[in-house]
């Protein structure tokens, strides 16, 4: 869902997949920046987060407010 947000903001460029020190392996191999078009979906297949995947995204504006 958040995802699907910031593809359809003309103001956002990227996304960055931010990932807690402490994930699963699989998550932190995720971690990055991405065209917005192409960021990985998530929860990631293979994540071993006991209580779910704790990864979220952030958007990487183009401009900021004035």
């Amino acid at each position: 869902m958040a995802l699907k947000k910031f593809q359809n903001n003309p103001r956002v460029r990227d996304v960055r997949v931010v990932v807690p020190a402490s994930a699963c392996p699989v998550c932190r191999s995720f971690e990055g920046t991405y065209n917005k078009e192409e960021a990985p979906k998530i929860p990631f297949d293979g994540c071993s987060e006991p209580d779910g995947c704790r990864a979220f995204y952030e958007p990487m504006l183009l401009e900021l407010y004035p």
